[in-house]
Parts: structure tokens; sequence; C-alpha cells
């Protein structure tokens, strides 16, 4: 069954969500490199030539024009600088918007310091002997840019933390894949029980159980070619047996009772002939690999009308079943086709076969021909025999599969006529299907496009 589109993006959605989780701890890693450890090494060093230059203007205040001059100068290098007396006073400042003076609060917070230094700006504090507070400066200095050696290294920072996550991301990849090319070479020697045995809703689970279903069908198409040669050791021996013996016998010279067997010996050899035909019919349309991808068989195309196609079919039934009951019906209505004559007399003549084999030989067998959906026609044969099991009827036009394999034994036949039947209706642009129910009998239906209108 195929599973929904959404039900297979699994690996997408993990991909997509390691992908934003990298970007998340890349910047973060970004950040915290920034912060922690660049910012101080390029604006620590800063702070106490600034924290120096506070103090020699707190202790200058007794000489205004000096303090006046030298507040003056620290524009130049844009430092911000205002200073106060202990109870809030503004003594001088060169910013252009004084700052208020600090709170009594954040005083007190300073009690014992004599400098409070944060991003880019700060307190000094200026104390007598005794530790009192005498006057205090607020700062404010530019914090250096930063130079591309420590930008080189954030970035490096950043694609170190993206290769460490790519790991666990690129192994729960690559891992699965490592294993399942494993098993296709495991396979690939020649140890087909070799299984991936995945299980999950990704798309590597879907890869690894569709080359256990491909290796499913390996297995199944061998097992099928092993019994073809089986059953066609088997359609050879009688015939061969009977001919040895013949000869044994004209040896002997016994012609009398060598004669006897001629009968049975032309019977086998269109028996042989049939089966070489079908074997040989499935290689030209090389079945045996499926159906994807396969050419089409070269057809010969002729404009055939139902009413011939059919009565065409029920003379050749005749001919090989004598007295066996078949009831044709053709609607009047049934369309022309444009269809090889010999291909699709071989997918008539196998369905009418099959019935004869598996149903009673005083039941009827019905041969129908009428229009279809879009003025296709339509072939139908059916039959009140033994029918198909609901198992089996989804198998019964895979190549060499036979539903009863001592039965197929006794009717002949090494199960290529419906795969046969099926590839050259699928060749005439048709599809066949099959209805049954085992003892209630069997239905095929055949349906053809119709003939193209020829203008007039």
């Amino acid at each position: 069954m195929k599973r929904p589109r959404f039900a297979r993006s699994g690996l997408l959605l993990r991909v997509y969500l390691y992908g934003v989780l990298m970007l998340a701890l890349a910047g973060g890693a970004s950040y915290l490199v920034s912060r922690f450890v660049f910012t101080p090494a390029v604006e620590v060093p800063a702070r106490p030539a600034t924290a120096w230059i506070a103090w020699h203007l707190l202790e200058t205040v007794d000489d205004p024009a000096r303090l006046r001059s030298e507040i003056a100068d620290l524009k130049r290098v844009r430092v911000a600088m205002s200073l106060f007396t202990a109870d809030g006073q503004l003594i001088a400042s060169n910013a252009a918007t004084p700052p208020p003076p600090l709170p009594p609060a954040e005083l007190d917070a300073l009690r014992g310091r004599t400098s409070q230094f944060g991003m880019g700006s700060g307190t000094v504090v200026l104390r007598d002997e005794a530790g009192k507070l005498l006057r205090y400066a607020q700062v404010t200095f530019p914090t250096p840019d930063v130079p591309l050696g420590t930008a080189m290294a954030q970035l490096a920072a950043a694609l170190v933390v993206l290769a460490l996550l790519s790991i666990p991301l690129a192994r729960s990849i690559t891992a699965p894949l490592e294993r399942l090319g494993g098993v296709a070479r495991t396979f690939g020697s020649g140890n087909l029980t070799a299984r991936s045995g995945f299980v999950g809703g990704d798309e590597i689970a879907d890869l690894g159980r569709s080359f256990d279903e491909m290796a499913e069908r390996v297995i199944s198409l061998r097992k099928s070619e092993k019994e073809m040669l089986a059953n066609v050791s088997h359609e050879l021996r009688t015939p061969l047996q009977r001919i040895r013996m013949a000869l044994e016998l004209v040896r002997e010279g016994d012609n009398k009772s060598a004669a006897g067997y001629l009968t049975d010996i032309e019977e086998d050899l269109q028996e042989l002939e049939r089966l070489l035909d079908d074997v040989m019919t499935a290689a030209r349309l090389d079945i045996s690999r499926g159906t994807g991808g396969d050419p089409l068989p070269p057809l010969r195309r002729q404009r055939l009308s139902a009413a011939e196609l059919v009565n065409a079919a029920r003379l050749r039934f005749q001919r090989r079943t004598g007295p066996r009951k078949l009831k044709v019906d053709v609607a009047e209505d049934a369309p022309q086709i444009d269809a090889d004559p010999t291909l699709l007399r071989r997918v008539l003549d196998n369905l009418l076969d099959n019935a004869a084999k598996f149903s009673e030989p005083d039941t009827a067998i019905e041969l129908t021909a009428q229009t279809g959906d879009g003025g296709a026609l339509v072939l139908e044969v059916r039959d009140q025999g033994i029918g198909i099991g609901p198992g089996e009827l989804e198998r019964i036009f895979e190549p060499f599969y036979r539903t009863d394999r001592s039965r197929a034994r006794a009717t002949g036949g090494v199960g290529l006529g419906l795969a046969l039947a099926r590839r050259i209706v699928e060749a005439h642009d048709g599809r066949i299907v099959a209805e049954s129910e085992p003892e209630h009998g069997s239905r095929f239906r055949v349906t053809i496009p119709a003939a193209a209108i020829q203008p007039d």
C-alpha cells in the first residue's frame, strides 16, 4: 500500500530540526564568546586608565581652571565624565547632558569600593584616609571596535559548534545507508536471505522496505523460473517417451504397433509446439522481468470487427474441443478495434482453453462482446468451473504462477498463458481483469480501446 506523502517526511523534518538547533547553538556560542571572552579582552584594559584620570580630576577640584581644561580635553578621546560631591552636587562635566547624581542606595552599594565598571561606563569614588566618601565621578567611555581577528575567532567558535553537532546528524543518515549497502552487497553475492529489516516512517526506512520487497520479488521470480524448468521438463518427458517407444518398435520390425502411437505423437507434438511458442513469446515480450519499463512488442495492427474476432475464436475452439458447448453473444453496437489479430487470438484461445480445462464438460462456456465505457470493446469469457481462490486471484497473471501444481500438470502448461495475455492486452492499451469465486466459476474481462473513426 502506498503511504501518504506526509507520512514519509521524517528524514526531512529531522534534518530541518537539526539545522535549526545547530544555528541556535552556534549563535549562542558566538554570543557567549563575545560576551565573556572578547568584549572584556578589548574593554578591560581601558578601565584602569579611565579610573586613574577620574581620581586625578577628583583631587584637583580646588583648581577650577585646571579642572575645566583637563576635563574638556577628555572629549577628544570620547570620554564623558561628570564629577559630583558626596551629597550629589555637580562639580564639573564635559557631557552634553550631565547625568543625574547617584541615589543614596547606589552610593551605599559602593561602600568600601573605589570603582565600579560595567559595559562602557563606570563610577570612580574618592575617599579620605578614614574611608569616608568625598567625591565621585560618573564616566562613560567608548568600547573599542572588535578587531578582525576577534570576529574571525567568533566565526571559528560558531563553526566548531556546527561541526560537532553535524556529526550525529550525519551518522543518523549515513549509518542506515551503510547498513543497507552492506545488505545489498550480501544479497548480490548470493545470500538471498539478506534483508534490511528497517522499521520506522522516514525515507530511509522506506528505502529499506523497498529493498526487502524487491528481494522477495527476486526470490519469487527465481522460484517461478525453477518451477517453469521443472514443468517444461515434465511436459517434454511424456512425448519423448512415446517417440522413443515408437522408434524402438520400428527398429524391432513391429510397424503395426508403432503406427498406433502416431496419433498420440501427433497430439504431443502439437502440445510441444504450443509450449515452445509460449516460452518463445514470453522471452520476446520479456515478461519475466515484470512490466515496468519493458518495451512493448511490435504490433501488426489491422481493423477488426467484434463479430469476426469472436466467430474466429469460436471456430478454433470447436476444432480443438469438438462437442464442447460454447455460447457466443455479440452486441450489434460492439465497436471495431485496431489490433494484432495473431496476438489477440492467443488471448482469446488461452481464456477459452482455461475455461474448458477447469470446468465440467457438460457445462457451457460463454463468450460475449459488447460496448464498454468510452466506447471500448469489452470481451468476456465466463465458465461455471472450480473457480479461483481470493488469495490466488491476485497472482494468476504473474509469469509461471499456477493455482494448483498437480492440476496444472494434469492439464499441461507452465503458467505463462495468463501472463502473456495480460502483456498482449496492455500492448494494445487495454486491460484484463478476473473475477472468480471457488466452485462458482470465473469471469475474465478484456477491454480494448475502439478504433479511431476514419474521416470520410
